[in-house]
């Protein structure tokens, strides 16, 4: 080792499993995406994590679609997106996402709490 080598310290913990459905180096991209190896963030995210989907606006139509009896699940097709997503916000949620190479993203739901800390992504 040279004297321009940086000393890192490798500390290996146990983790239980990714939820259910996330993709591969899923703790790897949130934490690439947040800038962060803070674990309390870390650990919020993971809970906030709700799916692999087309998009932000696919998810919302389908956790409408949980709700609306089936002649009715061609509404959310005829409503403007933002105005749909600010709705299913409503200033208490905040969806975002982190992009996947094959298109689809990776949907969280963060509660807006005083304090807590905002994802950027």
């Amino acid at each position: 080792m040279s004297d321009t080598d940086p000393d890192i310290e490798i500390l290996e913990t146990d983790l239980p499993p990714p939820p259910a459905g996330t993709p591969l180096w899923f703790r790897e991209l949130v934490a690439l995406t947040l800038k962060t190896t803070d674990p309390t963030v870390l650990d919020a995210a993971e809970q906030d994590y709700r799916g692999v989907f087309a998009s932000a606006d696919d998810f919302i139509h389908n956790q409408l679609a949980e709700h609306l009896p089936a002649h009715l699940q061609w509404l959310p097709t005829c409503c403007d997106p933002a105005k749909l997503r600010a709705g299913y916000e409503r200033g208490h949620i905040r969806l975002w996402t982190i992009g996947l190479p094959n298109g689809q993203v990776i949907v969280f739901e963060s509660p807006r709490e005083p304090g807590r800390r905002r994802p950027r992504a």
